[in-house]
This record gives structure tokens, C-alpha cells and sequence, in this order.
């Protein structure tokens, strides 16, 4: 299978699209201004996305070129009702795709807006063959990955699925948990809305904490950033359909330079190539932390002796490395460059101190030694450096990085660009008593013209000219029952039954955003199960837990080996068939599917399998009709709330704590270990068995 690969880069706003697809990119996504996973960024308006979709559409400067919008959170029945409106806005505009979350609002999008093609986020940790198959199922066309996949677990799941798209991270910013299963920024900060299943995570992974075994600050869980660099071509060669690039919170010279890069290596170029270099230079420069492979070399055996994963000195902005300091003076350093710098460019040093955290500082380079405006590749020389920032100076060797480049600055592009209107199909008829539109008539007392009249043309560019409407002429259609064949119809007047004619059908679209969904769902008020205990009795997962006499067994959110773990369950169910299973994947949901055919068991959703909404719920109830209820985290929910006292894992992690976050040598490690974390008072247990880690918080 040899397919190409579209490279998709992220869109925090209509510069960063522009200049995305400038620097080479196949495809952009972004989110609107609600319900989308990066709520920071400026993202786009209505008007903002009817650019876009004029300039990738037939005749555009980009056609060809798709965009995908995010509508990946979850949503309340409450919020329902503004989800549909954007689903109409979305309807009328026709993405390439919707990056969905939520799966009461995919069961919307199947039921009333079936011209929308589903895409399954990231979001929905999709990390095993029959969590793909299950989306299959569900009407999704595409799927993106979960980014802890190695490319031998990827390539697995391509030969299992070769009817559905896959998207693949390759670059950019990395999450120290499961992307959907992350708890850390809302139970931390004690606010919903700072949920990262809202959009409003407060990256708590890029604050430091205290591991009481090793006695040391760092942070233990801030990612380095990946990057794959010639690596995306096996993606290729094994018909990964899109290749993303994250980064919706970045700029538009990010955008610009990792579009230029990747596009680069995608059409044949290597790292030797100068130009490929000096993208990558730039790319970085305008953003990047250390840089990682990740997974992508580790096979099946998670990250069991590879490179560490987490940069625990610094969580910031790194660029490129230029230099190593020599000595530190006294509000200057000699530093020895091994790339070229200039005056204005923006250097940056990490230096261990005295503190309980590593020292770093960032300054402008404003002066060289000699007057020089210029250092080259190779020079010593000693530069203005702000020493009074580091408690103890950094020493002979310390890294200096390059994190912005004076002349990589990139001018606004034109934003003020045609508006997309949506093609209709006109029928004109023209009579004695004047002439109708679609059937509305504009009177008038028509008379034989002085020459020649071609009725097609003067409609068609009459129609053509709609000025700001969401509409214009698409096919048209002429009948002429005037007895004259040469009827005289003024420009004034023709005119005005335009403007009339486009302003009825932007009022008509502007009421139908209105009209209500028939979105209800089998039962009315609340969805509570008596029979479910409160959460917090059930413990985490994979522990059979006896309540009132009936028995539950909660399955992690996280199964790489999928067959061998759902095989355990069996035969716990074989043993004990009255077991209520809790499903917390939505490759479960597959599984529990097939295991009813034979069995009678009956399930839950867990908390990570999110039932946000009735409509999510009923979609589950659909695949799985023993389904007898959902535990949820908020206490308006109509469903099991799952009480004041429970509180979720605030990380699940495919990277080892141990190996990366303090840093231990695999060798010798028993794969079973425990730490204990501390940061602003609070308390907190990792748990790190086979290379995954679980990260709860310890109550006072």
C-alpha cells in the first residue's frame, strides 16, 4: 500500500491558516470559538471560515486544499442547543471533516447532518485495532490516533483497518497523559471549566513538583516536544492517509516553517539538504522544547529503555542550540558560537542553581564585543548577558539557545479576502407581467427591446453579483413566456429583485440556524441507576469490587494488548457471568458488543467513556443494550454523579515516571514502583507498573 500522505498543520487563526498553506501544508484544522479543545487560541469566526473555504474551493488560490474544523469537547444537554447552531453554520460550509469528541454529538452529526464527515479526535484515546472499528461503526470516516503509539503498533492497525483514514501526530507538543483521559488541569485548579475536555487546560504537567524518594524539584512530567523529521516518510509508505503537526496555540511563522519543513522532506528532500536544515533552524526557532522520537521506534514495549521523554530542567521555549558559555562576567559572557547570530535575536540560558529548580533566563543579543552587529559560525566573542538573573552563574559548557531570530519576523498577510457563498440553482421565468426569481414575482410591464437580447447572460451576471450574501448564482435556468423574443427588463429594476431575492435567502438561512432538533432520547429526566455504588467504592480498575451483593469490575482506559486483556476479563466473566462490567474505552464498547451475542452481561460507562450528554448516552445504549448507566465527574449531571469524595487519576501515562521523570536506569527496574509526589501542599501517588504510569491524588 503506497498512498500519499496529507500534511495537516494547525490553524489557531486566519494567519496562521494562510501562512500554513503558504509554507507548503495540504490541509489545516482549527476550532471555532466554542467547543474546541484550545480555547486560548484567537480561532476562527463564521466569516473567518467562509475565507477559507473561498480560497480552497474551485477557483481559490489554495483549491484543492482542505480544512478541518475541531468541535472536540464535550458538551452539556444544555449546550446542546449551541452545538446544533454551529452544526448548521458548519452544514452550510461543508468542511472536509468535523474532529469530534463528543459522541452525542457524533450521533447528531449521523442523524441530521449527514453531509458532515466525522473525524474521531485524539481526544477519544483511540489506541488499539477495536477502538478504530468502533468508530467504523459509528460513521466515522477518520480516526486520530492517540500519539503513545509506536509506528510497528500504527502499522498493526493499518493492515487490521484498511478501510478507514488514519491520522498520525509527527510533530510538535506532547502531553505527559492520555490525550481525553487527563484529569490534572480540573481537579487540580478545582475548576471544570479548566477541564482539558473543555478546552481550558492550565498545562499542569509544565509546573514542577517533589518526588519524596529522590528528594528533588523538577519537572517530572513536562514533555519534551516531538519531532519525526524524515521519519513521517514511513507514515507514507505504509498509507497513513494525514500527518499532523499539533500546535493550535503557536503562530503563524510556526506555522509557516513546520509546514515548510515537512513539505520539504515530503517531496524527496533529506536533512542533508541545506534548505531542509535551515527550515528545520527556523522551524524550531519560532518554537520548540527539547526534541523527542517518542514512541515511535519502541515496538511494543513502551518507552523500556528508551531516551528519556521529559526535559525535568526547563518546560520552556528552547530554539536551537548556538553556543556553550565560556565564563561569565559581570553583566556580559564569552560565549564560543556554533551557529551564526545577530544583533536582536533572542537567546536564552538553562543552567542548574542552588535552588530547588534549574535557573534560566531570556534576553535580546544588544551588544558584541568589537561594535559587531554579526557573530559567524565558529567565533568566540563576548556578548551582553544578564548574570544577576542566575543565584549561582552558569559554568563552562552551559548550553546558550537560540529562541527567536531578528529576521525570521513574518508581515500579516491580507485578511481581507473574497467570502465563500454557497452555489444555488435559479430558476428565472419571464412573462408579460414581469419576471420571477424561484417563483417570486417582481412586476413589471415588459416590453420588446431595441436589439438584441441575450436573457441568459444579462441573469446570469445580474445573479452573479451577490454582494455579501452567503449566496450566489449556481445553475440557471431561463423560460421566456413573454411574446416578445427580445424582452426589455431595466438594469434598476433587475437590480433591486436581486438585492431582494439574496436578502430573502440570507434571512431563510439566518431562521433555519433556529429551528429546533428532535434530539430526544428514550427517557425523560433523570438517567440515575440506583444500582450503581458510589464511585469511589470501585477503586481504579481491573478489581472485582462487591457492593450490596452485586459485584463490578471497571476495565482500565488503557489496553495496548488488547486480546490478552479482554481474555482476562473473560474469563473472570466465565466464572462469575452476574458481574457489571464498567467500560472505559470505546474499544470496549466493540467488545462488549460481541461478548452479548453469547452472554448477558451487563455493563456501565465509567467515567472515562463520557456519557456528557443523553444523546451520548443513547449511543452507547445502542451499541451495548444492557448498558444500565454512566458515572460522571460534574454534579449536574443527569446520570451517576460520582460523588464529592472520588476523585479521578489525574494522569494516565504511557511514559514511565521512573525511566523519564526522575530519570532511572530500566536496568535492574522491577516495572512495579511507587513514588510519592508533593507540590503546593498537596499530596500525590505514582504508580508506575509495566512502564505505565497512574498519577491520584492523596487526600488530607
Amino acid at each position: 500500500m503506497n498512498r500519499t500522505s496529507e500534511l495537516a498543520l494547525p490553524a489557531g487563526s486566519l494567519q496562521c491558516a494562510l501562512y500554513a498553506f503558504k509554507g507548503g501544508a495540504d490541509a489545516v484544522y482549527f476550532g471555532l470559538k466554542s467547543f474546541s479543545a484550545r480555547k486560548g487560541a484567537v480561532n476562527f469566526s463564521f466569516e473567518d471560515v467562509r475565507k477559507l473555504k473561498a480560497l480552497c474551493s474551485d477557483g481559490g488560490q489554495y483549491e484543492g486544499k482542505k480544512f478541518y474544523v475541531t468541535l472536540n469537547t464535550l458538551a452539556s444537554d444544555v449546550q446542546l442547543k449551541e452545538v446544533i447552531l454551529l452544526l448548521r453554520q458548519l452544514d452550510y460550509l461543508r468542511p472536509d471533516g468535523l474532529i469530534v469528541q463528543d459522541l452525542g454529538i457524533a450521533k447528531i452529526i449521523r442523524e441530521h447532518f449527514p453531509n458532515l464527515a466525522l473525524h474521531g479526535s485524539t481526544q477519544l484515546a483511540v489506541h488499539t485495532i477495536d477502538g478504530v472499528k468502533e468508530l467504523q461503526r459509528l460513521g466515522f470516516s477518520r480516526v486520530v490516533l492517540s500519539r503513545e503509539l509506536s509506528f510497528d503498533e500504527i502499522k498493526a492497525i493499518r493492515e487490521a483497518c484498511p478501510d478507514i483514514e488514519l491520522k498520525v501526530f509527527i510533530h510538535g507538543a506532547l502531553c505527559y497523559g492520555f490525550s481525553g483521559l487527563c484529569m490534572a488541569s480540573q481537579f487540580i485548579t478545582g475548576d471544570r471549566e479548566r477541564s482539558a475536555n473543555r478546552g481550558g487546560c492550565s498545562q499542569i504537567c509544565r509546573t514542577w513538583f517533589r518526588c519524596r524518594e529522590t528528594g528533588k524539584d523538577s519537572w517530572l512530567f513536562s514533555m519534551k516536544d516531538l519531532c519525526l523529521g524524515e521519519k513521517i516518510k514511513r507514515y507514507s509508505e505504509i498509507g497513513i492517509e494525514s500527518l499532523k503537526v499539533e500546535g493550535r496555540m503557536k503562530g503563524p511563522d510556526y506555522a509557516y516553517w513546520c509546514a515548510r519543513y515537512y513539505r520539504l522532506l515530503l517531496d524527496g528532500k533529506t536533512e542533508k539538504d541545506e534548505e531542509v536544515r535551515w527550515a528545520k533552524d527556523a522551524m524550531q526557532v519560532s518554537f520548540s522544547r527539547e526534541t523527542t522520537e517518542y514512541f515511535f521506534d519502541t515496538g511494543s514495549n513502551g518507552c523500556i529503555g528508551s531516551p528519556n521523554m521529559v526535559c525535568s530542567s526547563d518546560p520552556g521555549h528552547r530554539g536551537i542550540q548556538v553556543g556553550t558559555i565560556d565564563r561569565v562576567l559581570n553583566g556580559k559572557a564569552v560565549v564560543r558560537f556554533t551557529k551564526p547570530v545577530a544583533i536582536r535575536d533572542g537567546l536564552k540560558v538553562v543552567s542548574g542553581g542552588a535552588t530547588r529548580i534549574s535557573e534560566s533566563a531570556g534576553f535580546s543579543l544588544s551588544y558584541i564585543e568589537g561594535g559587531k552587529s554579526f557573530i559567524s559560525e565558529g567565533e568566540t566573542a563576548t556578548i551582553n548577558f544578564p548574570s544577576d538573573k542566575f543565584e549561582r552563574k552558569p559554568g563552562f559548557g552551559t548550553p546558550v539557545w537560540c529562541v527567536s531570530r531578528h529576521n525570521l519576523n513574518l508581515s500579516a498577510l491580507n485578511e481581507n479576502l473574497p467570502l465563500y457563498k454557497k452555489p444555488l440553482d435559479i430558476d428565472v421565468t419571464v412573462s408579460v407581467d414581469g419576471f420571477s426569481i424561484n417563483g417570486v414575482l417582481t412586476t413589471l410591464e415588459i416590453q420588446q427591446a431595441k436589439g438584441d437580447v441575450d436573457l441568459n447572460a444579462v441573469f446570469t451576471k445580474a445573479l452573479s453579483a451577490s454582494d455579501r450574501s452567503c449566496f450566489t448564482l449556481g445553475k440557471l435556468g431561463i423560460t421566456n413566456n413573454c411574446p416578445f423574443p427580445n424582452p426589455f427588463i431595466p438594469l434598476s429594476v433587475l437590480k433591486q429583485a436581486r438585492r431582494d431575492f439574496y436578502e430573502r435567502q440570507d434571512r431563510m438561512f439566518e431562521d433555519s440556524l433556529e429551528k429546533p432538533v428532535d434530539i430526544t432520547v428514550s427517557a425523560a429526566g433523570s438517567r440515575r441507576c440506583e444500582l450503581l455504588p458510589p464511585r469511589q467504592r470501585l477503586g481504579l480498575w481491573d478489581i472485582t469490587t462487591d457492593f450490596c451483593g452485586t459485584k463490578f469490575l471497571p476495565l482500565s482506559p488503557v489496553m495496548f494488548n488488547e486480546d490478552e486483556y479482554l481474555v482476562k476479563v473473560e474469563e473472570k466473566l466465565e466464572k462469575d457471568p452476574d458481574i457489571i462490567v464498567g467500560l472505559n474505552n470505546i474499544a470496549q464498547v466493540l467488545w462488549a458488543r460481541r461478548w452479548l451475542q453469547k452472554h448477558d452481561t451487563r455493563f456501565f460507562a465509567d467515567v472515562f467513556l463520557y456519557t456528557e450528554n443523553s444523546s451520548a448516552f443513547e449511543s452507547l445504549k445502542a451499541e451495548v443494550p444492557t448498558l444500565i448507566g454512566s458515572y460522571e465527574l460534574d454534579d449536574d449531571t443527569p446520570f451517576n454523579y460520582t460523588g464529592s469524595d472520588y476523585t479521578p487519576p489525574i494522569f494516565i501515562s504511557r511514559v514511565c515516571l521512573r525511566h523519564n521523570g526522575l530519570g532511572m536506569d530500566c536496568k535492574g527496574c522491577t516495572r512495579n514502583n511507587t513514588f510519592h509526589l508533593e507540590q503546593n501542599g498537596h499530596q500525590y501517588k505514582a504508580i508506575c507498573r509495566n512502564c505505565t504510569t497512574v498519577v491520584t491524588a492523596v487526600k488530607n
